[in-house]
């Protein structure tokens, strides 16, 4: 079973958002729940919605970006976001 600390959480959902928003558009909202399935069974359920909090101070996420109920959220990447993820992938 994987298990992830909340940092290392927070880093490979904001790469996951951009990867689905290059594949799906980026003006559709992806569940943080969906895209982080495979961990699951380790996540704390307060997580997504402190991981959204994370990534909206830091400015990396779309003004339309939003907590769900039942402890979901769901979001895409602002320009900062994407410039971030550029910078740390290598390919700004």
């Amino acid at each position: 079973m994987n298990t992830i600390d909340f940092d290392q959480f927070v880093d490979l959902l904001r790469g996951r958002i951009g990867a689905a928003d290059a594949v799906k558009g980026s003006h559709e909202l992806h569940s943080f729940r969906d895209l982080m399935s495979d961990y699951a069974d380790v996540t704390p359920s307060q997580w997504y919605q402190e991981a959204f909090e994370a990534l909206d101070a830091q400015g990396h996420l779309s003004p339309t970006s939003r907590v769900a109920k039942r402890g979901d959220a769901y979001g895409r990447l602002s320009a900062d976001g994407r410039v971030y993820l550029g910078e740390v992938d290598g390919t700004e």
